[in-house]
């Protein structure tokens, strides 16, 4: 078995309540992407790249 480590791109669709800081909700994204505020829904993500940081 191998270590990979990947630098991830990822696209997130969110429906976010008015007069609320993207940075705010971003901020307290988890790693599987869900919103810990509860002032947003998470319609979509999507891996729209990856690169091979290491391999060994």
């Amino acid at each position: 078995m191998r270590k990979v480590i990947l630098q991830l791109t990822m696209r997130v669709v969110l429906s976010v309540d008015e007069g609320v800081e993207i940075a705010d909700i971003v901020s307290e994204f988890d790693y599987s992407i869900n919103d810990t505020t509860t002032q947003a829904d998470i319609l979509d993500t999507e891996i729209t790249d990856y690169e091979i940081v290491d391999s060994k």
